[in-house]
């Protein structure tokens, strides 16, 4: 039985960065629940696997780096399905590297798709959400908006950039009736965290820092990312809801 009603029947999502992990099991819990999804990504093979034969399910290649590809995005969501109601913005990159090996192009690659990828898609789905008097984004930004990791400061501003923008979008157009929130992962098993876990000492290392005792899984995230999207969660605006097993409520 659903969790969610009828809240997703016939809505249209974007989700971008939707070819694995968290972006992966949002799309996906969203087309469970009756959605019409637009599934997007810079791999666009494993997007258009994971909508092969689904109806109400379409692919799209989205580099969230390039305006152009953000413009077509929202362009092919009204073109299939006429309409947008949520915005997942999921994508992004994080080059693990300690910051005196970083680059001037490292950060500004990070920048570009964590953060100005983010206002650029904001910017274009705003004038759809403001002709209807409602609409959703709901914005993944990461426990790293809020305390620094190592070998982490591109990604750290990006995700922190993100969690204020969240904040200014909530605060500018909610007289239209738009809602705009964030959620804040903790250490999830995603491609970008694959290199991390590997190791059993330092999977091990990061458990026992985690009052829940265990590592996220993108379903921990996705289900946070529905309830925002959700009817039920109608009076909550500008917030970041932390999802990371009590991680962060460790650093003091």
């Amino acid at each position: 039985m659903s969790n969610w009603g009828n809240d997703f029947k016939d809505k249209v999502v974007i989700v971008t960065g939707a070819a694995s992990g968290i972006g992966y099991e949002t799309a996906m819990k969203f087309w469970e629940e009756g959605a019409k999804v637009l599934a997007t990504d810079i791999n666009y093979d494993a997007c258009e696997k994971m909508a092969e034969n689904k109806e109400n399910m379409v692919a799209l290649k989205v580099d969230m780096g390039n305006g152009d590809d953000i413009e077509n995005m929202i362009d092919t969501a009204m073109d299939e399905f006429g309409d947008i109601d949520v915005l997942v913005n999921n994508a992004g990159i994080n080059p693990f590297a300690p910051l005196v090996v970083q680059s001037e192009e490292d950060w500004d690659n990070v920048m570009n798709v964590n953060a100005k990828g983010l206002f650029l898609a904001v910017k274009e789905v705003i004038p759809i959400f403001i002709q209807k008097k409602k609409g959703n984004i709901i914005n993944v930004t990461s426990i790293m908006s809020m305390v620094a990791g190592f070998g982490q400061m591109p990604y750290n501003a990006s995700k922190g950039a993100a969690k204020l923008l969240t904040q200014g979008v909530a605060v500018d157009c909610a007289e239209y009736g738009i809602r705009c929130n964030a959620v804040a992962p903790g250490m999830v098993e995603t491609g970008l965290t694959t290199n991390m876990f590997k190791d059993d000492q330092r999977r091990a290392w990061f458990v026992e820092k985690i009052p829940r005792s265990r590592i996220g899984k993108p379903e921990d995230i996705a289900n946070a990312i529905l309830f925002l999207a959700s009817d039920k969660s109608d009076y909550v605006n500008g917030t970041t809801l932390v999802v990371d097993g009590g991680m962060i409520a460790t650093r003091g």
